[in-house]
């Protein structure tokens, strides 16, 4: 007898089970309501009514639909990232493989463990405080870094695994040949991106630019760039498949390395790791990275 254990979770007085976050888990990952439906097992309008009965419940947008798929608001990344922190403590004691950190590190690591044919291993995308206090709290076994950055600011060391860098999120028929062609544009900002990067740049090169919002994920802020010929933005090079119109003015100066720690200094996630830093080079590229020892 196999006994598995599911929660509810209480949101501004409102009692959700399970069904719910299964739910948003599922367009998270898939980006298709229809997808996520047949995933967990439902029919596309059963799924679009749970998802309205909470956001009439909650008075919060839950989903939003763009031409390129369906994505979680933030309000319900952040309810989303409660309920898979409870899971967690829940089933701590089993022997899945724990990942959590930003959106690059963890889809790296995902279709690494692929590569690894490692099948007991789970993924909370979240920001860098939120990972960091899981890692310190001995709830995760490995914290992916988006920015190595983030890294540096806790004093770790975490394994170099691949080499990304940014494009940056144009409109059709727009060319931009130096850096000093982005004078004067307006930028949305991902939040605990390596977008630093752009920024530092064009300070450094006196280039004058304004940052108009920022925002938690590069899902929002392509939308936003989508929606306004007036706006800009970075995204990592390995994420640019989702989007047409790219330019590489920045690619010499954005290049980053993505890494993650071995948090409890497991054996298996030590060898894992080691295969994403060595053998797996050779497929990295086919992933949109860079090999380590790019330039």
């Amino acid at each position: 007898m196999k006994i598995k254990a599911k929660i509810s979770l209480s949101v501004d007085d409102n009692t959700y089970d399970y069904k719910l976050f299964e739910t948003l888990d599922a367009i998270n990952k898939l980006h298709s309501q229809r997808k996520a439906a047949k995933h967990v097992g439902v029919s596309h309008s059963v799924l679009n009514r749970r998802i309205l009965k909470a956001e009439k419940q909650l008075d919060e947008k839950l989903v939003d639909v763009t031409p390129r798929g369906s994505y979680l608001t933030e309000f319900a990344r952040d309810i989303l990232d409660e309920y898979e922190t409870y899971m967690l403590r829940l089933n701590n004691h089993d022997s899945m493989i724990k990942v959590a950190g930003g959106p690059i590190s963890c889809e790296f690591l995902r279709e690494l463990a692929i590569g690894y044919n490692l099948a007991n291993i789970s993924f909370i995308e979240t920001d860098p405080d939120t990972a960091y206090d899981l890692a310190n709290m001995g709830m995760i076994d490995i914290l992916g870094f988006d920015d190595p950055v983030l890294a540096y600011i806790h004093n770790l060391e975490p394994i170099p695994l691949g080499r990304d860098y940014l494009k940056m999120l144009i409109h059709p028929g727009e060319v931009f040949n130096s850096i000093y062609d982005l004078e004067g544009l307006s930028f949305i900002e991902v939040e605990n991106s390596a977008q630093r990067l752009v920024w530092n740049s064009l300070v450094d090169y006196n280039v004058n630019f304004d940052i108009v919002s920022t925002v938690s994920s590069f899902h929002e802020a392509i939308r936003m760039v989508e929606n306004d010929p007036n706006l800009y933005t970075f995204i990592n090079n390995s994420m640019s498949y989702t989007s047409e119109n790219t330019s590489n003015v920045l690619e010499d100066n954005t290049s980053h390395i993505i890494s993650a720690l071995n948090v409890k200094n497991d054996s298996l996630v030590e060898s894992f790791l080691n295969f994403a830093s060595h053998n797996a080079q050779k497929i990295t590229v086919s992933y949109g990275f860079k090999h380590l020892l790019d330039e």
